[in-house]
C-alpha cells in the first residue's frame, strides 16, 4: 500500500508550520492522545505537535487508520470508542444530504452494493437555486477524524487511493466537482474553489487524527487544480489553502465548545539554570485553561466563538458525521454512552443534522437517558434515514448491540413524531392493530431480574456472609455458588423451620434450591405459578428464538439470573404462558424493543396479554403454530403482515 500521508511531499513541506496551527490559543495543536506518551517528553497528551516532533515519529506511525494492523484498529476501537467510517457509507450519507438541497435523487452518484457509480454529465440545479449557492452552503463533519465525509483521497477500509477525482465523494469533492463544471477561466476556477474550501468545517479532538485530515484536504486541493489545469499550485497558493484548512478544521472538545485539555500556559517563562525542568512543567499544566474555540466567518471577515454560533441562528446549514459513542468507564464498570450528548450539541449549531449512531435509544433501550429518548421520539422534526440491526454490515468487526441508525434532524421539515420506532412498515401495521394498553400487555405480569432480597433478619443473625452477599442484598447470578450448603441448600433441612426454593445458576447448572423463608423478600407473584425466562439472551436480532424457559412452582422465587413471567392459578395455565412465549406474533411483538441481549419488563410493553385458561378464545392444546394463526385472526392481520411475521421470525424446534 502506497503512503497514505507523504510528510516529504512538497505541498506538506511548504506548509506543515501552518497546518500545525491552532488559531483559538495562537500556538501549535497538541496531541490531546496517549498514543505516543511512550516517546517521551514532548509527546504527552498536553504537549504541542511540532515539526521536530512530527519527524521524530517513525514514518509508519502518523498514518490512517486504514494503514494501521487490524489490532492496531480494534484498540483503538476498545480504547477510544473510535469506529472507522467506510467511505461508501459517507458516500451514502451525503447523498442523503444532497438528495434533500437538490429535490431528487442520484445527484452525484448512484449507490450500489458498497460502492458508488459515478453521474454522468452536468449536475442540475432545483430552480430557485444557483450553484454558487451549493459551494457557499456551510457544511460541517463533528468529530472527524481524517474527514472521511468531507473528502475521499482514499478508501477509508482498503485504503487504496480513489482516482480520478471525479470519482471522489466526500462533500468538499463535490462542490469542486460543481465549481469544475461552472467555471472556464483559472481566476473564477481558483475563486470558487477557495469558497468551497471556506465552506467547509470540522472539529477533531486527537491531534494527530486532525493533522491527518488537514492534510488530506490540502492534497485533495492539489489532486484537483493538477486534475483541471495540468500544473501544481505554487507555494503561494499552497500557503493561502492551508491557513483556511486550519481556520476550518479545528481541534475541540465537541462536548464542551472549548480546546481540548486546556490550552498552553500563556506566559514565556526564561529556564534558570537553578531550575528543575520537571517543576516547571508541572506548574505549566496546573496553568492549562480550556478556551472557547474560534471559528472563522469568511464572507463577514469575522471570527465567532463556538457557543456564540448557538445564538447565531444556526451557523451551519448541514451537520453530518459520526460521533464517538461511549465515553470512560464509570464506577460500574461500564462504558456510558455520549453519541445523544454529541447529537443534542449538533442540533443547536446546523439547521440541519444528519448523523449516524446506535440505535438503542429508538427502542427507549441502552443507557441514554429515558427522558431523551422520548424527546427524540416525540419530535416532529426527527426522522429515520435508515436501520440497520447488525451493525457489522456498517462497520466491519464491531459489535453494536441494537444495530445503528442514520437519523435526520431538519428544523424546516415536520416528518411526524415517530413516538413507537419498528424497523420494518408491515410491522408498524401490526402494531397499530394489537397494540395494548400498559395493564393488558405482558409488562404488567413480568416481575425483573432482581425482585429478590435477603432480609435484615439474614444481617443479624449470620453476620459472617456479609461479605458474600455484598452491599445491595440482592440475590446475584452467583449467590448459589458463593453460599451452598451455608444459606442454601440441595435437600431441604429438618430443622423444624419454614423453608421456600430459589430458582438459578449453581455450577452453570440451573437448579432450585432450599432457603428460610424468613431470610428472602418475596415477589408479587411469589405464591403463583409462572415462567422463569433468563435475563439475558440472544443478540437482540429481530426474530431471534427465545430460550429455554421452566415453569416456576408456587413458592418458588429466583436469582438475578431470571425474570418470570405470569400470577397464574395453575399449572396448565403456565404451560399455555410458555406456548405464547413462543409463538410468532409474540416474538415479532417483542422485537419492537429487544433490540439488545436484556430482556427486563418494559420489553414486553407491546405484547398482549392474553386469557391462559382452558375456556380461553384461543385453543392453547393446539400447536404453537396453529396458536399463531388464532391469534392473527384475533387481531385481524392481513395476508401481507402474516407473510411478514412469518418470512421475518424464526421457527422454534
Amino acid at each position: 500500500m502506497d503512503r497514505l500521508i507523504d510528510l516529504n511531499s512538497i505541498p506538506v513541506q511548504a506548509t506543515l508550520q501552518i497546518l500545525l496551527k491552532d488559531k483559538t490559543t495562537k500556538k501549535n495543536i497538541i496531541w490531546a492522545t496517549n498514543t505516543y506518551k511512550d516517546l517521551g517528553a514532548g509527546f504527552q497528551d498536553t504537549d504541542e505537535i511540532t515539526e521536530r516532533r512530527i519527524f521524530g515519529l517513525n514514518d509508519r506511525i502518523l498514518q490512517p487508520r486504514a494503514s494501521k494492523s487490524l489490532e492496531e484498529q480494534k484498540e483503538r476501537t476498545r480504547i477510544k470508542a473510535e469506529v472507522m467510517t467506510p467511505s461508501w457509507l459517507c458516500n451514502k450519507m451525503n447523498n442523503y444530504a444532497d438528495e434533500d438541497w437538490f429535490g431528487y435523487q442520484n445527484v452525484f452518484n448512484t449507490a450500489g452494493n458498497n460502492t458508488w457509480q459515478i453521474s454522468k454529465g452536468r449536475i442540475e440545479f432545483p430552480e430557485g437555486r444557483e450553484w454558487q449557492d451549493y459551494i457557499d452552503s456551510r457544511r460541517i463533519e463533528i468529530t472527524c477524524g481524517e474527514a472521511p465525509f468531507l473528502v475521499s483521497r482514499y478508501d477509508t477500509v482498503t485504503g487504496e487511493f480513489i482516482e480520478p477525482p471525479t470519482q471522489r465523494i466526500g462533500l468538499l469533492d463535490r462542490k469542486l466537482r460543481v465549481v469544475g463544471e461552472n467555471t472556464s477561466d483559472y481566476d473564477t476556477w481558483l475563486k470558487w474553489a477557495i469558497r468551497a474550501f471556506q465552506s467547509c468545517y470540522g472539529y477533531e479532538y486527537q491531534g494527530d487524527s486532525l493533522l491527518i485530515a488537514r492534510i488530506n484536504m490540502l492534497m485533495s486541493f492539489c489532486d484537483y487544480h493538477e486534475a483541471r489545469w495540468n500544473k501544481s499550485p505554487d507555494a503561494v497558493l499552497l500557503r493561502k489553502i492551508a491557513n483556511i484548512i486550519a481556520w476550518n478544521l479545528w481541534q475541540m472538545d465537541g462536548l464542551k465548545g472549548t480546546t481540548p485539555l486546556g490550552a498552553h500556559y500563556e506566559e514565556f517563562h526564561q529556564l534558570s539554570l537553578w531550575e528543575d525542568p520537571q517543576q516547571i512543567q508541572a506548574a505549566e499544566k496546573n496553568n492549562l485553561t480550556e478556551l472557547p474555540c474560534v471559528i472563522n466567518r469568511w464572507r463577514s471577515h469575522s471570527s465567532l466563538r463556538w457557543e456564540e454560533s448557538i445564538m447565531s441562528k444556526k451557523f451551519f446549514d448541514l451537520c453530518i458525521g459520526n460521533p464517538p459513542y461511549q465515553g470512560a468507564n464509570d464506577k460500574n464498570g461500564r462504558q456510558p454512552p455520549v453519541y445523544h450528548q454529541f447529537m443534542d450539541a449538533s442540533y443547536q449549531v446546523a439547521k440541519c443534522v444528519e448523523l449516524i449512531t446506535p440505535a438503542r435509544f429508538l427502542f427507549n433501550g441502552g443507557q441514554t437517558p429515558k427522558a431523551w429518548n422520548k424527546k427524540m421520539l416525540s419530535n416532529e422534526h426527527f426522522k429515520v434515514l435508515e436501520y440497520e440491526p447488525d451493525a457489522s454490515n456498517v462497520f466491519p468487526n464491531t459489535e453494536i448491540k441494537g444495530g445503528v441508525a442514520i437519523t435526520v434532524l431538519d428544523f424546516s421539515k415536520n416528518y411526524g413524531a415517530i413516538n413507537i420506532f419498528t424497523p420494518y412498515p408491515a410491522l408498524n401495521s401490526i402494531l397499530c392493530k394489537v397494540k395494548p394498553d400498559a395493564d393488558e400487555s405482558l409488562m404488567s405480569i413480568c416481575v425483573g431480574a432482581v425482585p429478590y432480597h435477603f432480609t435484615e433478619q439474614l444481617r443479624t443473625e449470620h453476620p459472617e456472609y456479609l461479605d458474600m452477599i455484598g452491599e445491595s442484598f440482592d440475590l446475584r447470578t452467583n449467590i448459589l455458588d458463593k453460599l451452598s450448603e451455608k444459606l442454601f441448600f440441595d435437600n431441604k433441612p429438618k430443622d423444624g423451620k419454614e423453608y421456600v426454593k430459589i430458582f438459578g445458576l449453581h455450577n452453570k447448572v440451573r437448579t432450585s434450591m432450599w432457603i428460610n423463608t424468613q431470610y428472602i423478600t418475596k415477589a408479587i407473584n411469589f405464591e403463583m405459578y409462572k415462567v422463569f425466562i433468563p435475563k439475558a439472551f440472544g443478540s437482540g436480532q429481530f426474530g431471534e428464538l427465545m430460550p429455554q424457559m421452566e415453569i416456576g412452582s408456587p413458592k418458588v422465587g429466583q436469582t438475578q439470573s431470571f425474570v418470570s413471567i405470569g400470577n397464574l392459578q395453575t399449572i396448565k395455565e403456565a404451560e399455555n404462558l410458555r406456548k405464547y412465549l413462543q409463538c410468532k406474533l409474540t416474538r415479532s411483538l417483542l422485537g419492537i424493543l429487544k433490540t439488545t441481549q436484556d430482556i427486563t419488563p418494559e420489553k414486553w410493553k407491546y405484547v398482549p396479554l392474553q386469557d391462559f385458561a382452558e375456556k380461553s378464545c384461543i385453543d392453547w392444546s393446539k400447536p404453537i403454530s396453529d396458536i399463531d394463526q388464532q391469534l392473527y385472526r384475533k387481531y385481524g392481520l392481513d395476508e401481507t403482515e402474516v407473510n411478514f411475521i412469518e418470512s421475518h421470525i424464526k421457527e422454534m424446534s
